[in-house]
């Protein structure tokens, strides 16, 4: 049977992407959704899923007699030396091996996994928008559920998290509620919903079925406005670091002047005006141009100098997993909270560490480009890969400001790196089969 598939598509030189992947890239949605009904254990059970699927498609992949050289790319060997760094932590001194295990997923385990599974299994353009399908029912239900807990109230699941487990202090506030969804927080629902908005806007531009054209504006809407109602300030620059990425990455001079246009427009919005600042979610957003104003931004500032006294005394950090770590009971514990996930990478891995994880994303960022900009010919899938690329951007200056390295969205942010590797792979295949 899978001769005679291979003989098939040899004989059509017709490539074809992995379904495994999908599964996989599906469960992980289904898992976070799920935590709505029972408890779910969502880090261990993805991180064992990542594991075996890893196998299980790069198998699947092997046997149908995929091109397995694709694991070789640049994604994976920036992560083998990424990986080295991590195993070295293991020797600080302050290092819990439980804490360690737990945190390595988003530190390593899912960016060299995707590394290797996406350049394989990812071979067409109709991969990525499968990819994108699969997200989007993601983004509809967690929109849905969004509206309901706006519309009709919380569950009683929620209202434990709310008034057993303290999170009405940052999700009731004077502004109004923040709402969650069925995310950990607000804070994850609101930066999750810009990157849908983000990828999906852009994306629109770049399909060819005037249905799915019209679909994915529908989704960047619904990731809008769930981000809206989040209260989520972090969240408004995602879309905005989107389009400043987008204009750099075009190649059209057409889609960098409305997308300069927008950035202007939407950026003036905000800063210079103060239309609409009776809704408490517009109002919310505005406060994130606006920092000097924020009381808590100031606070954030002063505690950020107090870290960096404690810091300047543990170069190599406190340990991998220990930012948040007073359950494992370290020796050294910092007394003070990280308000971002760039922040806990800093505490986590000391200055030594954040400098060498900003180098690996900004040699991800700088590579990345370089393929779109340079080896990428076809222009619908230079703009499907940008779409991922440009929500990678806002992601990470997003990171600065929120806790944000949470499920799901490690596994899009990676895959989107993944994906840009393989696009010299799927350019190749399209210009082949057009000479056909």
């Amino acid at each position: 049977m899978i001769i005679d598939k291979q003989l098939e598509a040899s004989a059509t030189n017709k490539v074809y992407s992995e379904s495994s992947f999908y599964v996989f890239f599906a469960i992980q949605f289904f898992l976070v959704a799920a935590g709505m009904f029972v408890n779910v254990k969502v880090g261990v059970t993805t991180l064992m899923l990542a594991v075996i699927m890893a196998f299980v498609i790069l198998g699947r992949c092997s046997s149908q007699g995929f091109d397995m050289s694709h694991t070789k790319n640049g994604m994976m060997y920036i992560y083998i030396f990424m990986g080295i760094f991590c195993i070295a932590e293991i020797g600080n001194p302050n290092n819990v091996q439980e804490a360690w295990n737990i945190a390595i997923a988003h530190y390593w385990v899912y960016p060299f996994m995707l590394s290797l599974t996406v350049p394989v299994a990812i071979r067409d353009k109709r991969g990525i928008e499968v990819l994108l399908l699969i997200w989007s029912v993601y983004i509809l239900a967690a929109t849905v559920k969004g509206y309901w807990q706006k519309t009709f109230g919380f569950n009683q699941k929620e209202l434990y998290f709310l008034y057993v487990l303290g999170g009405f202090k940052t999700h009731i506030i004077w502004s109004g509620i923040r709402y969650f969804s069925f995310f950990s927080d607000a804070a994850n629902f609101g930066v999750h919903s810009a990157m849908a908005g983000t990828t999906f806007i852009i994306s629109a531009f770049y399909t060819q079925k005037k249905w799915l054209k019209i679909y994915f504006i529908f989704i960047a809407f619904c990731g809008l406005y769930s981000m809206a109602i989040s209260g989520t300030r972090a969240a408004v620059v995602i879309p905005m670091c989107g389009l400043a990425m987008f204009c750099i990455l075009s190649k059209n001079w057409k889609s960098t002047t409305i997308g300069s246009i927008a950035f202007i427009g939407v950026f003036s919005f905000f800063y210079f005006t103060d239309i609409g600042s009776g809704n408490p979610f517009i109002f919310k957003m505005r406060s994130a141009f606006r920092p000097s104003n924020d009381a808590s931004y100031i606070v954030r500032v002063e505690n950020r100098a107090r870290m960096k006294e404690l810091m300047d005394w543990h170069p190599i950090g406190y340990g991998i997993g220990l930012s948040k770590g007073e359950r494992f009971n370290p020796k050294e514990i910092m007394p003070y909270p990280p308000d971002s996930w760039l922040v806990s990478v800093w505490i986590e891995t000391g200055i030594v560490g954040l400098v060498i994880y900003l180098a690996v994303h900004g040699l991800l960022f700088a590579w990345c480009s370089w393929i779109l900009l340079f080896q990428i010919m076809n222009k619908q899938l230079r703009g499907l890969l940008a779409a991922w690329l440009c929500m990678n951007a806002g992601f990470f200056v997003a990171a600065y400001a929120n806790d944000v390295m949470q499920y799901p969205n490690s596994i899009v942010i990676y895959t989107g790196f993944a994906l840009c590797f393989a696009g010299p792979y799927i350019d190749k295949a399209i210009n082949d089969n057009e000479l056909e």
